[in-house]
C-alpha cells in the first residue's frame, strides 16, 4: 500500500507505523473531527458519528503497520477520504439491513468532498501554525495568538506580556510573513488544498 502525505507530517505518521502510542493520540486528536464532521453531515447522530470514528481510526491502525508511502502514488489526505467514505457507507448498511455488496468505491458527492476538504484545511492550518511556533522565539508566537488568532485588545496583550504595543504589532507583521511562506509552501506541495491566503496580506 503505497501512499503520497505532502501535507501530512512525515515524522507522525512514521512514529505511527513504528507503533508510537503518544503519536496515535496527536493522530486521532487532528484527524477525528474530520470523520464526526462527516459521517454528521451524512445525517449520523453524535454516537453514530462516534462509532464510525472508531471503525476508521481502527482501520488506519491495523494498516498502519504495512504502510509504506511513496510520493509518486496517492495523497494520504486520498487514502484516508476512503476509509471514511467506506465506513460511513458500510455503517448505512448495516443498519438498513442492504446487501453486503462491496460500497468502499461508492462516488464522493460534490458537497461531501467541499466539506471534507474544509475539514482538512483546518488540520493543516492547525499544522503551519506548529511550523511558525517552531520558526519564531515564544514570546513573539504568544503575541501573535493572543493578538491576531485570539483578537484581544492589543493594549491588554502588551500588559499581559510586560511589552509594548509596537513589539505586539511586530510580532503579528513577523507572523504573518511567516504563515504566508509556510501556507504557500504547502500549497504548492499540494494545489488542491487552496489554503485561504487573503488574511496573510496574499
Amino acid at each position: 500500500m503505497l501512499l503520497k502525505y505532502p501535507t501530512t507530517s512525515k515524522t507522525l505518521l512514521d512514529k505511527i507505523v513504528s507503533g508510537d502510542e503518544i503519536s496515535w493520540d496527536e493522530f486521532y486528536l487532528k484527524y477525528a473531527p474530520i470523520v464526526k464532521a462527516l459521517a454528521k453531515f451524512k445525517g449520523l447522530d453524535a454516537n453514530a458519528a462516534d462509532d464510525v470514528c472508531q471503525q476508521v481510526m481502527l482501520q488506519f491502525f491495523k494498516q498502519s503497520k504495512t504502510f509504506k508511502f511513496d510520493p509518486n502514488i496517492a495523497k494520504f489526505r486520498t487514502y484516508f477520504g476512503r476509509i471514511v467514505n467506506s465506513k460511513i457507507c458500510s455503517y448505512f448498511r448495516n443498519a438498513q439491513d442492504l446487501p453486503t455488496e462491496d460500497l468502499e468505491w461508492i462516488p464522493v458527492d460534490t458537497e461531501t468532498e467541499n466539506l471534507f476538504m474544509d475539514e482538512w484545511r483546518k488540520v493543516i492550518l492547525q499544522e503551519a501554525e506548529q511550523k511558525l511556533k517552531q520558526r519564531v522565539a515564544p514570546e513573539t508566537f504568544q503575541a501573535y495568538e493572543l493578538y491576531a488568532v485570539q483578537n484581544r485588545p492589543v493594549k491588554k496583550v502588551a500588559e499581559y506580556l510586560d511589552c509594548t504595543e509596537n513589539q505586539v504589532y511586530q510580532a503579528k507583521k513577523r507572523c504573518f510573513a511567516m504563515m504566508r511562506e509556510i501556507l504557500l509552501e504547502m500549497n504548492e506541495a499540494d494545489p488542491d488544498l487552496q489554503m485561504e491566503l487573503s488574511c496573510y496580506g496574499i
